[in-house]
């Protein structure tokens, strides 16, 4: 009951917002008109901002291509619908080609690269005539003559660009989008691409900017050349309404906008119309230094205090088979060895952390990888996951991996959990789990977020693989928190679970214990044995704690220095003698 009572805020708000038009004049409502694409287009950003980290100065440039495209294409004949989807393409690939430099950049270095774009368009393309076509106009359709009709319009493009970035947050795009932004190059261990993922959000961030320059160009039929809209002031002004409003909350941005954009002009006088820009600067370091969280942390803080929200029912996970996964015939033969390393050596500068290493591990072995810090254990884990660079050999399944991208490793059949936490600490364990199957989640993100085809049904699959994971870890009350909320020895846990549910033949587990008591290790180490019981799994457990290697492990291999110096049944190598003098220090 208290879900359902959440959910009527948006729709009271909708409402109210509708009731509006037989209330105000329209030269009010065209004031809120003006609004909602400052809203759409601070949505657009925050997009961009709050689920890539990437910090955009251009999306006025960006507002003001979308503008002129849908004149140019609707003055010249086009059907006002067509001028609207031109506008929303051109943008989306014209923020993609901007985004490119974020491919080798990162932080304020990609500001500085919109802001270039900002700049050039705001001084040399905005200025010319056969950009901005001024001589042509962009008519309305009839259904569109009034200013309350084109309210309403806008109102609806809001609901619309709010229901997509809904699904977003909720698909297999938005969570790429926050591995990419909090985890980088390691989120290609769950199949997710760096690059591509963040071309996309720019692209999905122009389109929405991009439809609110088309809502602009529809309201004015023309524009002219170097128009206010489209500069740089108005950049760093959405930049304050998306932190204003709150990374990430919708509401708080729309509420931001109609305080920064419509108060001062519903207020009337042009004294507040002058002082925007100070009033902006105000709110931004209040927000900033009182309120980091923004409008839509407070709105958030109120809702919680008032309706307690009730924890989310799980959903079933009978019939659930985290061991079933659907891979290429060739990749489900049976082979001598699952993995084999052939003369693997990783060289950093003058630096050889692993040199010549050659070992195998066979289908439904666990085997356990010993050496002191710094021996070359996680290194060997970064050869097979991509993420060295490596000479010599590794074959998976008789697949060489070196000729494998790292994202397309993990559909091979092999997952790893990582020294220091490769899960995002923001998002919910839930959410963690998801991401760890990114590459089940094997529909195009443009389905996804238009709710196409299957995609429904294989993200109702992913939540049931995700709570079945949880279930085996003991963690399914924990689905909901925030996991750098949790202590750390039930975060590696999480991070255990989120490997599981990716459903791996092979799992590669750099330091499950660490940090955790005797009892806490001596339980884990008993959850290793029952993945690979019941799940059929093959561990390769990077361990520093003998008994657990004692325990568990059919074969036990020992680095120094990136050099293997023993090999054989656990009981023999922590028995050798190199052994003892490098790694135990004392005979066990």
């Amino acid at each position: 009951m208290l879900s359902d009572r959440r959910r009527l805020f948006p729709l009271g708000a909708a409402v109210a917002a509708v009731a509006l038009t037989g209330m105000l004049s329209e030269v009010r409502l065209a004031v809120l008109f003006s609004v909602i694409v400052t809203a759409i287009a601070a949505l657009g950003l925050d997009l961009l901002v709050a689920r890539t980290g990437e910090l955009s100065l251009a999306h006025a440039a960006f507002l003001g291509v979308g503008a002129f495209t849908a004149i140019n294409v609707g003055g010249r004949g086009a059907t006002w619908g067509i001028a609207v989807i031109a506008a929303v393409a051109v943008t989306a690939a014209v923020a993609t080609v901007v985004g490119l430099p974020s491919l080798r950049i990162r932080g304020l270095q990609v500001a500085i690269a919109t802001l270039a774009f900002q700049d050039a368009a705001e001084k040399y393309l905005f200025t010319r005539e056969d950009v901005t076509a001024g001589d042509k106009l962009l008519s309305r359709p009839s259904v569109l003559r009034t200013d309350t009709r084109l309210y309403l319009l806008a109102l609806a493009a809001l609901a619309l660009v709010l229901l997509v970035r809904r699904r977003v947050t909720t698909t297999r795009a938005g969570r790429s989008f926050v591995a990419v932004r909090d985890i980088g190059e390691r989120a290609r261990s769950f199949g997710v691409e760096p690059g591509p993922t963040k071309l996309l959000a720019y692209a999905l961030s122009g389109a929405i900017v991009g439809l609110a320059g088309a809502l602009l160009a529809t309201h004015e039929g023309t524009i002219g050349t170097a128009t206010d809209p489209f500069r740089l002031l108005e950049s760093l002004q959405l930049v304050a309404i998306a932190v204003v409003g709150g990374a990430g909350s919708a509401t708080g941005i729309v509420i931001a906008a109609f305080l920064v954009k419509g108060l001062p002009q519903l207020a009337g006088g042009d004294f507040l119309r002058d002082w925007t820009p100070i009033i902006s600067a105000g709110l931004l370091v209040v927000a900033v230094v009182a309120q980091p969280r923004g409008v839509g942390g407070v709105l958030r803080d109120i809702v919680d205090r008032a309706l307690p929200k009730r924890a989310t029912p799980s959903p079933p996970v009978e019939g659930v088979d985290l061991a079933s996964v659907e891979r290429p015939l060739a990749l489900r033969l049976p082979v001598p060895a699952l993995l084999r390393a052939h003369e693997v050596s990783v060289t950093y500068g003058g630096l050889r952390a692993l040199d010549r290493l050659t070992l195998e591990v066979r289908k439904g072995e666990i085997v356990g990888l010993i050496g002191a810090n710094g021996a070359g254990k996680s290194t060997f884990f970064n050869a097979v996951s991509g993420f060295a660079p490596v000479t010599g050999s590794i074959r998976y399944r008789d697949v060489e991996l070196l000729q494998t991208r790292p994202a397309g490793r993990t559909a091979l059949g092999t997952a790893r959990t990582f020294q220091d936490m490769g899960l995002v600490r923001a998002e919910t364990v839930a959410e963690n789990l998801l991401l760890a199957q990114t590459w089940l989640a094997d529909y195009p993100s443009a389905l996804g977020i238009l709710g196409l085809g299957s995609t429904v049904r294989r993200e109702r699959e992913l939540r049931r693989r995700a709570h079945a994971a949880l279930e085996i870890f003991g963690l399914r009350e924990l689905a909901g928190e925030r996991l750098g909320d949790l202590p750390y020895g039930t975060m590696r846990r999480v991070e255990i679970a989120s490997a599981v549910a990716a459903g791996p033949d092979l799992l590669l587990l750099d330091e499950a214990t660490a940090g955790l008591g005797p009892e806490e290790s001596h339980a884990l180490a008993g959850t290793f044995l029952d993945l690979r019981a019941e799940l059929g799994l093959t561990l390769v457990v990077i361990e520093h704690h003998v008994p657990v290697i004692a325990r568990v492990c059919d074969y036990a291999y020992c680095l120094e220095s990136g050099v293997l110096i023993a090999e054989g049944a656990p009981v023999d190598v922590t028995a050798d003698p190199a052994v003892i003098a490098s790694f135990l220090g004392t005979r066990p």
